[in-house]
């Protein structure tokens, strides 16, 4: 009789231990699928803000341009490249650049 109850404690403990397993089994394949969602969505997140910072170099490119510049510089300020205008007069020279100073020679 001994032999028996053993055998089935033996059972009861397997059985236990199987149930363990496969409730631990469905636990980290939850977690792992969970994780794996996660993932999934910090990658899209990850692109979509590459995608931005695409669309952010190009707008600065764009607004740095040489051709934004100049119309910028002609909508804003009336200038155009290349035109007299911009220039100083030669007798303004002298009102906008400070006057050479001596320059004495250490001895």
């Amino acid at each position: 009789m001994a032999k028996a109850q053993l055998m089935r404690l033996l059972h009861a403990a397997a059985a236990a231990i199987i149930v363990a397993l496969a409730v631990g089994l469905y636990r980290a394949k939850s977690d792992a699928a969970r994780t794996e969602a996660h993932v999934r969505e910090l990658n899209t997140e990850i692109a979509d803000r590459e995608a931005r910072l695409r669309e952010l170099r190009a707008e600065i490119a764009e607004q740095e341009s040489p051709g934004n510049i100049e119309a910028l510089n002609q909508e804003r300020l009336g200038l155009t490249v290349g035109r007299d205008s911009a220039a100083l007069p030669e007798h303004a020279l002298d009102e906008r650049l400070p006057a050479p100073r001596e320059h004495k020679g250490r001895e």
